[in-house]
């Protein structure tokens, strides 16, 4: 196996998806209302109830949370594809090293399956598609990072990601329905909507649709997905790309200004 040295620009969309989220937050804030005693100057970290529901909050925070789950997908994908990286990069420099062994061509082939998987991770998007690979490459449980509410709460920033990206209507039934009715179309929605629906209710005692006229739907899914980054995270050393992504968002202040790390 020879060394192969090609040069190339990357640019990772994750940060200037983050940054995009900025201008979003800044509007979400500008807008927001707040109907409680005082006048706080940064309500989000005020009770739910006392901040005004509003309709032009959907759009806004749609919008944000679909870029959010893009953010944490990205950074969490660049992060595997750098270890895979240096996990091939370590092979290869053993194969060469190698060369007259008798272990030659398994060390070759295990460089080629490295370098194929982590293509594979590269180009196969979809968070649950994410959470099997870093199952299947770092032995890491993603939705154990948290405790199962919360990982429920982050599971289901990528429910309303995917019904947000394809402009698709979204349908909650008026009473609950109960088994039997799976064939039902607002069943298939009930069901599809379910761990999402009894989040939002649990955190902000509202029914999934008035939730999403929330200043504060935004800002706590933020804050959540910081709090897994951190936890993940923990005190461990990233490689360089990584770093800078995990900084950037868990870092990150809603409804500020907020100043990135461009890798």
């Amino acid at each position: 196996m020879e060394r192969n040295t090609y040069s190339y620009i990357q640019m990772n969309t994750s940060t200037y998806l983050l940054q995009g989220c900025d201008q979003v937050a800044l509007q979400i804030r500008r807008k927001a209302r707040f109907t409680g005693e005082g006048y706080p100057d940064y309500i989000f970290t005020e009770k739910y109830s006392d901040i005004e529901l509003s309709t032009e909050m959907i759009g806004l925070n749609l919008i944000y949370i679909n870029q959010l789950a893009a953010v944490l997908e990205g950074t969490l994908r660049t992060f595997i594809c750098e270890v895979m990286q240096v996990d091939a990069g370590k092979i290869g420099e053993l194969s060469i090293s190698k060369k007259s062994d008798d272990d030659y061509g398994a060390i070759c082939r295990a460089y080629s399956i490295t370098k194929k998987y982590k293509e594979d991770v590269e180009f196969k998007g979809g968070w649950d598609n994410l959470k099997r690979q870093y199952k299947e490459v770092l032995n890491k449980n993603i939705d154990s990072v948290l405790d199962k509410e919360k990982a429920s709460g982050l599971n289901s920033i990528f429910t309303l990601r995917n019904v947000a990206a394809h402009g698709t209507a979204i349908i909650t039934p008026k009473e609950k329905l109960e088994d039997g009715n799976e064939a039902d179309y607002p069943f298939k929605w009930q069901r599809k909507l379910q761990s999402l629906s009894v989040y939002v209710k649990k955190e902000f005692d509202l029914d999934l649709l008035d939730a999403l006229q929330h200043p504060s739907l935004s800002y706590h899914f933020t804050e959540l997905v910081k709090e897994f980054l951190n936890k993940f995270r923990g005190g461990a050393n990233l490689p360089i790309n990584s770093e800078a992504l995990f900084n950037n968002l868990g870092n990150y202040s809603f409804g500020y200004q907020n100043h990135f790390e461009f890798p």
